[in-house]
């Protein structure tokens, strides 16, 4: 059995760049970096970083099955959004992933950052002007450009302090 293994769901390469940060800083040299849509139950770890690209506020079906799937693990979460980048909307993506994890698991925290969105995002917002709100759609197409840039380095560095922080909790479990 691994210590740790990072699994990931990334339809834009956003969260796979978290995901592969996220694998690069981890303590150790039992570790596996997969896929989601890869991963069927041949690898199996104490740890679990999963990643997700956020869709409507949750997460994918291929995680949904992951978590739903694990009983006995320490878990973390971690993860990408084009829209909504406050820690409010942030502890809503995770609690509305952790209802497909079982109450036997151990939640180790979550981590959770802006990403870019596809071009066909904005220009669906664009042709919504004359049909919605304009304020909303402003600020959507603003949310959009803003997130042009991330994952960013900043982006990476907090994945970095994520892992610490997972790290000093599981030191603590440990003892």
């Amino acid at each position: 059995m691994l210590d740790c293994l990072v699994v990931y769901a990334s339809e834009t390469g956003n969260t796979k760049m978290i995901a592969d940060e996220i694998y690069r800083a981890l303590p150790t040299d039992s570790k596996k970096l997969i896929d989601v849509r890869s991963w069927n139950g041949a690898h199996d770890a104490g740890t679990y970083f999963i990643g997700f690209w956020t869709n409507r506020g949750t997460c994918s079906l291929e995680t949904i099955d992951l978590l739903s799937s694990l009983h006995g693990k320490k878990v973390a979460l971690f993860g990408t959004c084009g829209m909504g980048n406050t820690e409010e909307y942030y502890k809503k993506i995770e609690k509305n992933a952790l209802a497909w994890l079982d109450d036997d698991n151990v939640f180790l925290g979550s981590y959770f950052c802006q990403g870019k969105m596809p071009m066909a995002v904005k220009d669906k917002y664009i042709s919504l002007r004359d049909r919605c709100d304009p304020e909303q759609i402003a600020s959507m197409i603003k949310a959009f450009d803003d997130a042009l840039s991330h994952p960013d380095r900043q982006d990476l560095l907090k994945a970095n302090i994520f892992v610490d922080d997972v790290y000093r909790k599981l030191v603590k479990l440990n003892n």
